[in-house]
C-alpha cells in the first residue's frame, strides 16, 4: 500500500510538472526539479546509475527507485 501511494504522489507531481516545476539535467543525465509558484518549497533529485535504473529522492524523505528488465518492462518500488 505505501508503494502505491508513493506511486501516486510522484505521478500526480509528474502531471503537474509543467505548471508548478521547473527542472534542469546535468552532464551526467541527473534531474533536480524545483517547485515554483504553488509548489515553492518542493524538489526532487532523480539519478541514474551504470545500469539505468533511476532513483527519485525528494525534499520529504521519499523515494522511489525504477528498473528495466531485458524486455524494456519497468519496475518501480
Amino acid at each position: 500500500m505505501k508503494k502505491l501511494l508513493l506511486i501516486l504522489a510522484f505521478a500526480s507531481l509528474a502531471s503537474t510538472a509543467s505548471a508548478g516545476m521547473r527542472c534542469t539535467t546535468d552532464y551526467w543525465g541527473n534531474v533536480k526539479c524545483t517547485g515554483t509558484g504553488q509548489d515553492s518549497g518542493y524538489s526532487t533529485n532523480t539519478t541514474k546509475d551504470y545500469w539505468g535504473n533511476e532513483t527519485t529522492t525528494d525534499n520529504r524523505g521519499n523515494r522511489m527507485t525504477c528498473r528495466k528488465d531485458y524486455w524494456g518492462n519497468t519496475t518501480c518500488d
